[in-house]
């Protein structure tokens, strides 16, 4: 008994190792995986199909996912309905072959068409399964059957006589039209085209049912494997769980099944995958493994499918879908464990004599693989070998002595193991002399005498009997590569990398020959790029390089040539190069295989992608056994393969068009832009408008392994008729394309004939359109018929436009005769003009000129000088249009400048009511230009502000200093500007019609203009009509603006001095005579400065003449001109606090002292600046520097004309006021006293006291105005009043005597009367009458 026990335990023993070794003999197969990060809308897979477009449908617990070989697009919402699909769960999925897709849900049958991606509900309530069949697609519900048919569309019930137990998950249609279908309660009933019904495998529940390429229906069971049946019903094989057996099916629910193009039986479990090879009745497992790269993604298979192209898919329960070619994956794997490799880090091979491989790996030591019997042995410091190291790099078999020569990494000494005995001796190679080899070794090459190794930096060669070391090359100042090739040629030369190429050291003569690489870009050392040298079996050197390709060796010019790009290779990186049995080369690269077919150049890559499962070659790790097995290592174990599984069997691929991008955006069928009413798939011509003219057309084929054979070419017919390769993607994009029909080919590379194609048509905008051109024609033809229409009536007009030209040509010259004539004789009336104010300017200061002939030579005086100011206005413009207006610049203060003439219009805005403002950000504004013409400038803006704004209105001048221009500005809220006038405003004699009404020449902005340009500055105007205008003016600061043409002149100092023409005493001797005469010696003079020196030298000037006072400012002026009331009032412009143009206009709008007369003094010596001082009320206006006599004359004159026209007022007849008031308020004044003494003419009790009530002012005020008006007091105001009452009853009244008039002007006694009668006029009343018949008045005293 306990000997049975123990002989069960050894069996299960051998046969768990027996379960491990097989595997390891066994393929393993490398999937892609699709997942949620793919794009897969879920990663629970129920079925899987392939539509007749070649796009993977993959149905998911939330969705239908479409796969192209490049997108994933997602169906979980149907354009016709408003159900959303992701709340349907779909059981199974057919394709009809006809476009459309059948799926059975939770809720019932659906019908989804491909074309439209649109889907229908079909009229079957509890569909259990569906199958593909001939006339379309069968439908099982309950018990009955239901056929889609796919010529009339329809569903309609088949064999009414057949009545079926519940039917099950799975149903196929056999290969004589019968149908097999899967009961729910166990078994598969057959159903022939007749009728009549066979149960198979009663009691067994079936899980699915497939035909196979030999009409065989295979069936998975739940519990009982897996069955073969044969058409007609017979079993031919059954897999079913033993344990006993290493090749047993798994003791699990077979759930999915298909079938690859080799026959093979894929079978997808709970716990796994299995394939049933059935040539050979072998069956093979696959699990999920996370720690393996390629690996399937889950263990639980819930669908299985096989494409068109022999691609497996594998719809998993947690891991989406998994799929792999079968076809193409004959590469047995080698893993690292205890009965595998020894380290997963594989190095260089070689083989013994009995066809044993050799295996170095970096890390585990030396390997042993007996390929007859599958094993390994591990030869380690684990295992009780040592080496010098365990990371092994290279290894050589020496037949002559049964030995390996292994170089190790870190180390400086070589191993030599011997096979008889497994004994390793280790000899080191540092030679007697300085030089030294390294620190590691990297390559061998081996002869029968001696031993060849390349070290971190010399190659060395080692004598096999006396053991000596000898440096055969040494190549100092190394970058980044050791010396890590080696290659012994047929020729007896050694092969290794240098910084100048590759050197072969002839052994036989000890030479060195050097050939370089031919390298598209100069490299500081060639020796950093090479990876191997190899040489083939026909003596070929070849060269793999790191990026640069693959290189041969042209003989004849001893020089390396490219052979091979690196974009043509599985990877850029080559690391190891070896030969097929059939002469074609290996090349092992960093990203997989590539194989160089030497007949005709052709490369085929096997990556990752492809299934190949290493994803580097190592360095050195390729060997081609004698039995032409080739072994390839890499990082993650050892591969072996046959010849015959390197190369791909020619396919042809399917092409279709994938999807569509406009205007980098993608067109989904029945969207916005309504590009696509149909998948694109589907689709054979698009219309697309002018603006749609960027478009992307994406391709896919059924390569969704990307196997070599898939290349395409494209061309759009209409554009370039050209085939083009595609080599980046799978997108074609087109810019710019021109309106117009195009068609776009495309097709694949190898093969041709298969083709695609897609109309395009581009529709020009509505202008290019061929009723627009129509339009354009019989648009040319009306033009056409005006043109000569109008030709015709201009040709005939011809003459009297000719004579118009010349009529304005005539005009325009005339103008300009008219304009140089204007300004020659304006230049020719300035001279006389002058010589008027000169002579003018003489009597002036003459002193002997009599009351009207003063008066009316100061009018002359003014007026010629407003016309002298006019004319030159004229000649300026007219040299600013010759270009001949120089300036003469200077650095001055802007702001001063605009502060003086604040100053002078300031009064004429109090007069008018106007508020007028200055505004500065600062008190100081220094700016280079001609402060003569800019002082035009603004005299220019202010006068037009004044004169466009109404009274009441308001005016405002504002300054702003910046860092580099400064600006100013004139604003009024006057009449304003129409913006059709903006452009014309500064044009020459332009007046805007809304201002005409106000006068002016028009030159006056034009003027200004050209001095601000000239200045290289600016001015503007914005304005609103009817709401004002500002005109801003902007001057650049600095003098770098103005050429060196323009003049540079000192800045004028204020001239505040006097000077004197002739001897003071002299001329106070004349003035006193001249008082003495006048009766003016009684005068009383107000000088009003804030400069102490000139207050000292006018009093010096007139304190002999009058008696003067002296005020230092204006507000204590006025308060001494009220009290003083003096004769003559002398005060500067220019003063703080109240400047003496407010004063003056003060003294002139106030009752009690309009009558006194105001000489201004100033050193502005513009002409506009001395008109507006008299037009603010002065009677004088002085300028400094002033000639003392003339200064002195003109008061003299001034004082001597109030007193000649009040004694002229005292003793005429006449009493009107305006003979002897100078102003309004005077002449009011006058008025009214005049008008109030004859109404109380013959009233007795009038007196100085009712006098002042009446007037409405007092005794004082009455006093000081009539005196100062008339030069007499009120009693004899109004005595001289009554006696030219009397004169006037002595002429006019005959029939009053002399004693009426007396007592009726309110004399006490004619006596009286008679006395003041001859005191006034110097005749007595009685002669007066008698000569009252003549003309001539009274003489006066």
């Amino acid at each position: 008994m306990r000997g049975q026990k123990l002989s069960k335990i050894h069996f299960f023993i051998l046969l768990s190792l027996l379960g491990f070794i097989s595997p390891l003999q066994s393929q393993e197969y490398k999937f892609r995986t699709l997942g949620v990060e793919d794009g897969l809308s879920q990663i629970t897979v129920s079925d899987i199909c392939q539509d007749e477009k070649s796009r993977i449908w993959i149905a998911t617990l939330d969705g239908l996912n479409c796969f192209d070989g490049n997108h994933i697009k997602v169906f979980n919402h149907f354009h016709n309905d408003s159900i959303s699909y992701g709340n349907l769960y779909v059981t199974q999925m057919v394709e009809d072959g006809q476009g459309s897709l059948f799926l059975l849900t939770s809720t019932g049958l659906f019908q989804f068409d491909l074309e439209t991606e649109k889907y229908y509900i079909l009229p079957v309530s509890s569909p259990s399964t569906l199958a593909k069949g001939k006339l379309g697609v069968w439908i099982a519900e309950g018990g009955k059957l239901f056929l889609y048919d796919k010529n009339t569309h329809s569903v309609k019930p088949m064999y009414a006589e057949v009545h079926l137990p519940d039917t099950g998950p799975t149903m196929v249609e056999g290969s004589e039209g019968n149908l097999w279908v899967a009961l729910k309660d166990g078994g598969v009933m057959r159903v022939d085209t007749c009728g009549s019904m066979s149960l198979y495998l009663p009691g067994i529940k079936v899980m699915k049912l497939i035909k196979s390429n030999d009409q065989n229906i295979w069936i998975g069971s739940q519990d009982h494997g897996v069955f073969c049946f044969s058409p007609q019903g017979a079993v031919i094989h059954h897999y079913d769980y033993n344990n006993e057996s290493v090749y047993t099916v798994r003791d699990d629910m077979a759930r999915a099944l298909c079938q690859d193009l080799e026959g093979n039986i894929w079978v997808g479990y709970r716990s796994g995958l299995s394939k049933i090879e059935v040539a050979t009745g072998k069956i093979f497992h696959y699990q999920a493994d996370p720690n393996r790269v390629g690996a399937m993604s889950n263990r639980s298979v819930t669908s299985l499918y096989t494409d068109k192209q022999g691609t497996v898919w594998v719809g998993t329960y947690w891991g989406g879908v998994n799929f792999f070619s079968p076809e193409y994956q004959h590469f047995v794997h080698y893993h690292a464990s205890d009965t595998g490799l020894s380290f997963p880090v594989v190095g260089a091979m070689a083989e013994d004599k009995s066809g044993n491989i050799w295996i170095c790996t970096e890390g585990g030591g030396l390997d042993l693989y007996q390929p007859e019997q599958g094993t390994f042995k591990h030869f380690n410091a684990h295992t009780g070998y040592h080496f010098s190291t365990d990371y092994l790099k290279d290894v050589v078999f020496d037949e002559a002595n049964n030995c390996l020569w292994i170089a190790a990494d870190f180390t400086n000494k070589v191993n030599c193991f011997h096979l008889d005995n497994y004994r390793n001796d280790i000899y080191d190679l540092e030679p007697l002399g300085e030089e030294s080899v390294g620190e590691a070794l990297f390559a061998l090459a081996d002869t029968p005498r001696k031993l060849y190794v390349g070290t971190t930096s010399a190659v060395v060669s080692l004598d096999k009997q006396t053991l000596k070391t000898e440096v055969l090359f040494h190549q100092k100042e190394l970058f980044t590569h050791n010396y890590n090739t080696l290659l012994l040629d047929s020729k007896n030369r050694l092969w290794f990398a240098s910084d100048d190429g590759c050197v072969a050291y002839v052994i036989d003569e000890g030479r060195f020959e050097t050939y370089r690489i031919s390298l598209k870009k100069q490299v500081r050392s060639q020796k950093e790029l090479v990876n191997v040298i190899y040489e083939d079996r026909k003596g070929n050197i070849w060269v793999g390089t790191h990026g640069n390709g693959l290189f041969l060796l042209d003989k004849k010019d001893r020089l390396f040539r490219l052979h091979t790009p690196e974009s043509v290779l599985s990877g850029e990186n080559i690391r190891v190069l070896g030969e097929t049995p059939s002469g074609n080369l290996l090349i092992g690269t960093g990203h997989g295989l590539s194989v160089l077919e030497q007949k005709d150049g052709k490369v085929i890559n096997f990556n990752s992608k492809t299934g190949f499962p290493l994803t580097l070659v190592n360095r050195k790790s390729m060997h081609v056994s004698r039995n032409h097995d080739i072994y390839m290592g890499g990082a993650t174990g050892l591969v072996a393969i046959r010849e015959s599984s390197l190369s791909y069997p020619p396919k042809i691929y399917d092409l279709e068009l994938a999807h569509l991008y406009v205007n980098n955006k993608e067109i989904t069928t029945g969207d916005q832009t309504g590009i696509l009413n149909k998948s694109f798939a589907y689709t054979d011509r698009i219309k697309l408008n002018y603006l749609q003219n960027v478009f992307s057309i994406g391709f896919s084929t059924d390569n969704f392994l990307h196997i070599g054979g898939g290349e395409v070419e494209y061309r759009l017919i209409g554009s370039n008729d050209e085939w083009s390769e595609n080599r980046l993607g799978n997108d074609i994009t087109y810019t710019n394309i021109s309106p117009g029909d195009y068609v776009f080919e495309i097709r694949l590379k190898n093969f041709p004939e298969v083709i695609r194609s897609l109309h395009i048509t581009i529709t020009p905008p509505f202008y290019a359109t061929w009723w627009a051109y129509t339009i354009y024609v019989c648009v040319i033809l009306t033009i056409l018929f005006f043109v000569v229409r109008e030709y015709r009536i201009r040709l005939f007009l011809k003459t009297s436009l000719d004579f118009e030209l010349r009529e304005k040509q005539y005009i325009e010259e005339m103008n300009q005769s008219k304009l140089r004539f204007f300004t020659n004789i304006s230049h020719e009336i300035r001279t006389p003009i002058t010589l008027i104010l000169g002579q003018v300017d003489l009597l002036l200061n003459s002193g002997k000129l009599s009351t009207y002939a003063y008066s009316k030579l100061l009018n002359i005086h003014k007026n010629a000088g407003n016309l002298k100011s006019l004319i030159t206005e004229l000649l300026d413009f007219r040299k600013q249009e010759q270009g001949l207006l120089k300036l003469k610049v200077s650095q001055f203060d802007l702001y001063s400048l605009l502060k003086e003439h604040y100053v002078l219009f300031k009064e004429l805005a109090a007069n008018r009511n106007i508020s007028f403002v200055l505004h500065a950000d600062c008190e100081q504004c220094l700016v280079w230009g001609d402060r003569m013409q800019l002082q035009k400038v603004v005299n220019n803006l202010l006068s037009n502000a004044f004169k466009y704004t109404s009274d009441g209105g308001s005016i405002s001048m504002e300054l702003a200093d910046g860092a580099d221009e400064c600006v100013f500005s004139v604003s009024d809220n006057g009449a304003g500007i129409s913006e059709e006038d903006y452009v014309k405003i500064f044009e020459r004699f332009y007046q805007a019609e809304n201002i005409g009404q106000y006068g002016g020449t028009g030159i006056g902005l034009a003027l200004s203009q050209g001095i601000v340009k000239a200045h290289q500055g600016d001015i503007t105007v914005e304005s609103q009509l009817g709401k004002g205008s500002c005109f801003k003016v902007t001057l650049k600061k600095g003098d770098a603006h103005f050429d060196s043409s323009v003049s540079r002149i000192e800045p004028e100092q204020d001239k505040e001095y006097i000077y004197y023409s002739e001897d003071k005493e002299l001329l106070v001797k004349e003035v006193q005579t001249a008082q003495s005469e006048s009766g003016t010696t009684d005068c009383k003079l107000l000088v009003i400065d804030d400069n102490e020196e000139i207050r000292n030298i006018l009093v010096d000037i007139f304190s002999p003449l009058y008696t003067v006072e002296t005020a230092s400012d204006g507000e204590e002026g006025y308060e001494k001109v009220k009290m003083m009331q003096p004769d003559l009032v002398i005060s500067d412009i220019m003063m703080p606090g109240m400047p003496g143009t407010e004063l003056c206009a003060k003294i002139k709008n106030n009752i009690e002292t309009c009558h006194i007369p105001v000489v201004l003094l100033t050193a502005l010596s513009a002409p506009e600046r001395e008109l507006e001082g008299l037009r603010i009320g002065a009677d004088i206006y002085v300028v400094k520097p002033f000639n003392m006599r003339r200064l002195v004359m003109q008061c003299n004159n001034l004082i001597n004309t109030r007193r000649l026209l009040q004694n002229k007022y005292a003793h005429q007849l006449d009493s009107k006021a305006e003979k002897i008031a100078t102003n309004e308020l005077d002449q009011r004044f006058i008025e009214q006293a005049t008008q109030v003494v004859e109404d109380n003419m013959e009233n007795p009790e009038f007196s100085v006291d009712v006098f002042s009530r009446e007037m409405g002012v007092g005794r004082t005020v009455l006093f000081q105005k009539i005196k100062g008006i008339t030069g007499s007091t009120p009693n004899n105001f109004i005595m001289n009043l009554r006696l030219k009452k009397a004169a006037y009853f002595l002429q006019n009244s005959p029939e009053m005597n002399i004693s009426d008039i007396a007592y009726r002007l309110g004399f006490g006694n004619p006596q009286y009367f008679n006395k003041c009668f001859k005191e006034l006029f110097d005749i007595a009343p009685t002669q007066y009458r008698k000569a009252h018949n003549t003309s001539s008045e009274p003489s006066v005293k």
